[in-house]
C-alpha cells in the first residue's frame, strides 16, 4: 500500500476541528469514514495496527509472498448488484473484481466431494444430483433462505430507527425475524430433513460465520449462504486493495488516517462524547464511531457508568470462535500445480458439531480444514509473482490452548510456542498432501498464526475474528445498533450487523445513515446512478 495514504500517530500533530473520529480501520470504519468524508465532514481514523484495513489487509514477507488475513471471497459482486454499487461508491469504481467461476466452494466430507455452483438453479440441480430423494427438503431450504433474508433486510434497516419509532413500529420487524434468528441452524434443517449427510453438506460453509449447526443462529446461516448463492468474487490485486482503493477516496476528500494509534479511552461528560484519549493526549471531536467491537468499546474504552446507560450486557453471548492458519508459499505457479479458484471445506466426517466441540490443538487440522488459494483467484498474481503460488489452510482454534503464552510478546513467545505451531503445520500438511499431492516438494515458505496473533493485532481478547458469536442470543441484544444512548457515540463493525466484508460494510452504511439522517439520501442517489 502507498504510505502517503496514512501516517504514524504523533501527539504533536494537529487534530483540531474534527467532526468525527473513527476508532479502527476495518471495513465498517472505512465505510462510515469515507461516507462522511464524501458528505463534507472532517474525519480522522485512528488504527492501533501498523497497517490499516483490519481484516481486509494483507501481510507480506521478504521472499515476496503475500497472504490475506480475512478476505477469502465476497459474494453478490456481479455488475449491477447493490453491493457492487456500494463498493464502487467507496472506491470511485477503482476496485476491480474477478469471479471465481462456476464452482466457488467444494465440501469434502469423509473423502466425498460436493460442489457449490453459482446460481440458485445451478445450486438446486447439483444438490438434487447428490440427494435425489430430498427434492422437497432442498426446495424448502432455498425458499426458507430467501424468506429469512428478506425479513433480515428489514431487521437490519430497523437499527437506524429513532427510539420512539423503534418502539412503535420496529418491534414488528424484530418479531418477524425472530422466527428464524432465535432457532439454531440445526433445528431448522432438522425440520426439513432427517438426512444427516445433507444437513452436513448444507452446513459445510459454517466456518464463514464461525459456529457449528447446533450453536449458530439460522439467521446468520441464511445470510451467509444467500450472500454466496450467486457465486464468489475476489478483489483483483489482493484483499488489501479493498482498503487501499477506499483510502484513496477517503483521503482525497480530506480524511486522515493514523496508524500505531492505540485509543485508550472514549471521553464523555454527562453521557455526551467529548473526544478520545491516546495515553495522555486528548483529542476533541463532535462524535466518535467505534469500529473495534462492542466488547472492546464498552468494557475497555468506556466507564462503567456509560456501560449501564447503554444497557450493555454480554453475559448470554460468547465471542466467536478463534482459528489457527497455515500460510504457504510455493515455487510453482497455480496453473502448473492445477490449484483451483474455489475454496475447499474439509471434514473428516459429517458430525460437524462434534468436530468443533471436541477440537484440540492436536486433532483440529486432522478433522477440519478450510483451504483457500489466493494466487489462483487473483489474475494479477502470476504477472507480479511469476512461477509462485500461495495457499492458506485454516482450522478451528481456541485461546485456552495458548494460555501459557498470553503474557509473552509477539515474535518472542519462545521455543515451546514455536514447536506448537510447527506441530500444527505438520498435521495440516498431511491433510493438504492427501487432497493435493501435487504440492509436495514445492513449499518454500510457511508461517502459522494462532489466536494470540489475532489478539495482538486486533485486541480481540479471545482471538476471535468474527466478534460476537452468531448465536440466537446475539440477535436479541438491544444495544447492537449504530446509535448508542451516549450522545455522539456510534458503533460500526460486524457486531452491529453480520460477519464478513459485506456485513461490516452494511454496518458502516447504517452508521453513516444514522449520523447524516436525510442528508444520506443524496449519497444513495449517487450509488444508484452507478448501477
Amino acid at each position: 500500500m502507498v504510505n502517503k495514504l496514512y501516517q504514524p500517530y504523533k501527539p504533536n500533530l494537529d487534530f483540531s476541528g474534527l467532526d468525527h473520529i473513527v476508532i479502527g480501520s476495518g471495513m465498517g470504519g472505512l465505510t462510515v469514514a469515507t461516507w462522511l468524508a464524501k458528505a463534507g465532514k472532517k474525519v480522522a481514523i485512528f488504527e492501533r495496527h501498523y497497517v490499516p484495513g483490519g481484516f481486509t489487509h494483507s501481510f507480506k514477507r521478504k521472499d515476496g509472498f503475500q497472504w490475506d488475513v480475512g478476505v477469502h471471497y465476497v459474494g453478490n459482486m456481479a455488475e449491477g448488484s447493490s453491493l457492487r454499487g456500494f463498493f464502487d461508491f467507496l472506491t470511485d469504481g477503482n476496485l476491480q473484481w474477478e469471479t471465481m467461476g462456476e464452482v466457488y466452494d467444494v465440501a469434502n466430507i469423509d473423502g466425498t466431494e460436493y460442489l457449490f455452483k453459482a446460481g440458485k438453479e445451478n445450486f438446486r440441480k447439483q444438490f438434487l444430483a447428490y440427494f435425489p430423494k430430498e427434492e422437497m427438503a432442498i426446495d424448502s431450504y432455498l425458499s426458507l433462505i430467501e424468506k429469512t433474508n428478506k425479513r433480515g433486510g428489514a431487521f437490519f434497516f430497523e437499527k437506524i430507527f429513532e427510539p420512539w419509532f423503534s418502539k412503535s413500529v420496529g418491534w414488528i420487524f424484530r418479531k418477524r425475524y425472530s422466527k428464524f434468528s432465535q432457532k439454531t441452524t440445526w433445528e431448522v434443517l432438522n425440520e426439513l430433513t432427517k438426512n444427516e449427510r445433507l444437513i452436513a453438506v448444507l452446513c459445510a460453509q459454517c466456518g464463514n460465520y464461525g459456529l457449528s449447526p447446533k450453536n449458530s443462529s439460522f439467521a446468520a446461516h441464511a445470510m451467509v449462504i444467500g450472500h454466496f448463492l450467486e457465486g464468489g468474487y475476489y478483489p483483483i490485486g489482493g484483499a488489501d486493495h479493498i482498503c487501499e482503493k477506499t483510502l484513496e477516496v477517503f483521503t482525497a476528500h480530506g480524511g486522515k488516517i493514523f496508524i500505531n494509534a492505540d485509543v485508550t479511552k472514549i471521553v464523555t461528560e454527562n453521557h455526551k462524547v467529548k473526544g478520545i484519549e491516546l495515553g495522555e493526549k486528548f483529542i476533541a471531536c463532535q462524535s466518535v464511531i467505534s469500529n473495534v467491537g462492542v466488547n472492546n468499546t464498552f468494557n475497555y474504552l468506556l466507564s462503567e457508568t456509560d456501560r449501564k446507560v447503554c444497557n450493555f450486557n454480554l453475559k448470554n453471548v460468547q465471542p466467536a470462535s478463534a482459528h489457527i492458519c497455515l500460510y504457504l508459499g510455493l515455487n510453482k505457479s497455480s496453473e502448473a500445480l492445477n490449484l483451483p479458484k474455489h475454496n475447499l471445506w474439509y471434514y473428516k466426517h459429517d458430525g460437524i458439531d462434534a468436530i468443533f466441540d471436541k477440537a484440540t490443538l492436536e486433532n483440529a487440522p486432522e478433522n477440519f480444514a478450510y483451504i483457500s488459494f489466493p494466487s489462483a483467484k487473483d489474475p494479477n498474481w502470476e504477472t507480479q509473482n511469476p512461477g509462485t503460488a500461495t495457499i492458506q489452510a485454516i482450522s478451528v482454534g481456541n485461546m485456552d490452548w495458548f494460555e501459557a503464552y498470553k503474557d509473552s510478546n509477539w515474535m518472542k513467545r519462545g521455543e515451546e510456542y514455536l514447536q506448537l505451531k510447527k506441530n500444527f503445520e505438520t498435521e495440516m500438511l498431511k491433510v493438504l498432501y492427501k487432497i493435493f499431492p501435487q504440492i509436495e516438494g514445492t513449499i518454500v515458505a510457511s508461517e502459522v498464526s494462532t489466536p494470540l496473533s489475532t489478539e495482538n493485532f486486533t485486541n480481540y481478547k479471545s482471538g476471535e475474528i468474527y466478534g460476537l458469536a452468531h448465536s440466537p442470543e446475539r440477535f436479541a441484544l438491544p444495544f447492537l445498533r449504530p446509535k448508542t444512548k451516549i450522545k455522539g457515540l456510534f458503533l460500526a463493525g460486524q457486531d452491529i450487523t453480520l460477519v464478513g466484508v459485506a456485513g461490516a460494510m452494511l454496518s458502516g452504511l447504517l452508521c453513516a445513515t444514522a449520523i447524516l439522517k436525510f442528508g444520506s439520501w443524496k449519497i444513495f442517489r449517487e450509488i444508484k446512478s452507478r448501477q
